[in-house]
């Protein structure tokens, strides 16, 4: 009853921006105790999440969805069931590898991204006292991983080669002398890009490594003393590959450039957008994303400690506002209201998918995952952004079917299909060819599935659910 409560909620007096779907929410479980969540797109159109504050208890949690809230694989705890907090997730190559703080062990788990399946259940990797639990991580072309964890407030860098079922194996690691508190890391080609701060002020400094751990440009204080920098950036690329750091200073969003050869300042400070007029304010729950094959980025953010609205603009990547600031989501008229964590990914056409937690305080419902996206075509924006075939769908026969289906493809000859049950896992597999194909209710082996709702997946976004009835 609750989840049905919130749900409503979801739609009552939330006010979506132009270009805006309406945010439904994509998780029957709550996620109050720690509001952060992570989603990811693949290659199918399909969403993974996951979220810390599984069940409304300190768990992890991971699920498969697709664009209207159609579960694929459903929530499961892939945490070990106890106190767990602090989550931070990177994908590497076909998987998501989560990491987390269990009191003070640190735990990973991996999951496929090709059918959400378990790759790696909770393990243990090492103890560490430190305040700033996260784990910061990037993958790289030869299949390592680059990472930042501190111990203490110190800041160590190291690089794991993963070791499935027994955690990763360290290829080298050493502190990095002259940094404090947290850090953000990007790996682009043979470069790791790294902004860690300073001990004494605070402020940013900035250093490179190849890939096999050489110093290509020594710690260097790029800020200038600036007191007001917070602990996590948002580090993107421009097109020539130098680095943007996007970071709220003073209660606005500031861009720093730095050259990816040798690290020089190529913009200092430049604001792109501040508190000011007072409708909009700036927060550190935001996201800076790349739409592919363009020197466009969205950057998003929620509003502060009022946390009743979401705000988006569109940037180029020397600062320069393409698409001024709009609300996103509108949730005053729920007043009181509060919005929360926030993350996000962009297709190759250039959409936004965001999503965050949010609550009706009044009575208080818990915080829930919610799911929105933008459509980037509602801006009128000219560039080149890479795009999906338009217009693909797919349709059945007829649908209950207590025998054969016949699929029909519209806007593509071919596709392979595959079969998922209610439980997210993969039963049967379909070849369309020539715009059609046929699905006689079995599964991979040839036995007869047993009767239930049955979801039809293809890629460019394409989707059905089919109710199988007994023969």
């Amino acid at each position: 009853m609750i989840g049905f409560c919130v749900l409503l909620l979801t739609f009552i007096g939330v006010t979506p921006g132009p270009g805006w779907s309406n945010p439904i929410l994509v998780t029957d479980s709550a996620n109050t105790i720690r509001r952060i969540q992570y989603i990811n797109r693949d290659s199918l159109g399909r969403f993974h999440l996951i979220w810390a504050g599984f069940n409304d208890e300190s768990r992890i949690a991971y699920k498969m969805f697709l664009l209207d809230g159609t579960t694929v694989y459903p929530e499961t705890m892939i945490s070990r069931d106890t106190q767990s907090y602090y989550l931070s997730v990177v994908q590497m190559s076909d998987s998501l590898i989560a990491f987390w703080r269990e009191y003070s062990p640190i735990y990973y788990a991996n999951r496929s991204l090709e059918d959400g399946s378990e790759i790696t259940p909770a393990t243990y990797l090492f103890t560490t006292s430190t305040l700033y639990p996260y784990i910061r991580a990037c993958p790289d072309s030869l299949g390592r991983l680059h990472v930042l964890y501190n111990v203490g407030s110190d800041v160590y860098y190291a690089v794991w080669i993963p070791a499935p079922g027994s955690g990763f194996i360290t290829d080298y690691e050493w502190k990095i002398e002259g940094a404090d508190a947290g850090g953000v890391l990007l790996v682009d080609g043979n470069r790791v890009h790294v902004v860690v701060q300073d001990p004494v002020f605070h402020d940013y400094s900035y250093l490179q490594y190849d890939l096999e751990g050489n110093t290509v440009v020594p710690l260097t204080d790029f800020t200038e003393g600036d007191l007001n920098c917070s602990r996590d950036p948002e580090l993107n690329l421009d097109s020539d590959g130098n680095l943007m750091i996007v970071e709220d200073v003073s209660d606005s969003y500031v861009l720093w450039k730095l050259d990816k050869f040798i690290g020089a300042t190529l913009i200092d400070e430049k604001v792109i957008v501040s508190e000011i007029p007072p409708l909009m304010n700036v927060s550190t729950h935001f996201i800076v994303r790349n739409l592919l094959g363009t020197d466009q980025f969205y950057l998003c953010w929620t509003d502060g400690y009022w946390r009743k609205k979401i705000f988006n603009l569109i940037m180029d990547s020397d600062g320069n506002v393409l698409a001024d600031w709009q609300t996103a989501y509108d949730y005053s008229d729920e007043d009181p209201e509060d919005l929360g964590f926030i993350d996000g990914i962009v297709d190759d056409a250039g959409n936004l998918y965001i999503v965050y937690a949010q609550v009706e305080t009044e009575p208080q419902i818990d915080y829930f995952p919610t799911f929105g996206w933008f459509n980037h075509d509602s801006l009128g924006i000219e560039g080149d952004v890479y795009t999906e075939s338009p217009g693909v769908s797919l349709r059945a026969s007829h649908n209950p079917s207590c025998g054969s289906i016949q699929f029909f493809l519209e806007g593509a000859d071919s596709m392979e299909l595959r079969v998922f049950d209610i439980s997210g896992r993969m039963v049967a597999g379909v070849s369309m060819s020539d715009g059609s194909g046929f699905w006689n209710g079995s599964d991979s082996s040839g036995d007869r599935l047993p009767s239930g709702v049955y979801t039809i997946v293809g890629n460019q976004g394409v989707s059905l659910r089919i109710t199988l009835l007994g023969e």
